[in-house]
């Protein structure tokens, strides 16, 4: 059970690399045509939240039921912590200005290019011996 779960872990974390770099390349683009955020964006953002929770409590789950392995991992861990909760704060954060869907667009390009940067520091700290 444990090979399969991290399996899943390492596929998701592969999934959520290539999801948050096409949703900075798809805020970059709204950016670029001077748009705010859309319907689609936002479906999409909450997809990708969904891919990065269940990224996180998979993570909780294996270091749970690992022998004494807190020590090693706790970098890691907090890497998927934070990614997980990026795209939420800025969220909250950005909404409600008036006058600026612009600037909500350009927000959640330099958040979801730093998500794909910190997922990939997060993978290279799982990986021993680096990447």
């Amino acid at each position: 059970m444990s090979a399969i779960l991290e399996l899943l872990h390492a596929r998701l974390a592969t999934t959520a690399l290539f999801y948050t770099f096409a949703m900075g390349v798809w805020a970059l683009w709204l950016t670029v045509r001077g748009r705010g955020l859309d319907g689609g964006y936002l479906g999409a953002l909450v997809i990708g939240e969904i891919v990065l929770v269940l990224q996180a409590l998979l993570g909780i789950v294996q270091l749970w039921g690992a022998p004494g392995g807190a020590g090693a991992w706790w970098l890691h861990g907090l890497y998927g912590v934070l990614t997980a909760l990026m795209w939420p704060f800025v969220y909250t954060f950005s909404r409600g200005r008036e006058g600026a869907p612009r600037q909500e667009a350009i927000m959640f390009f330099a958040t979801s290019f730093f998500l794909f940067l910190l997922l990939a520091r997060a993978v290279e700290t799982a990986t021993p011996g680096g990447v």
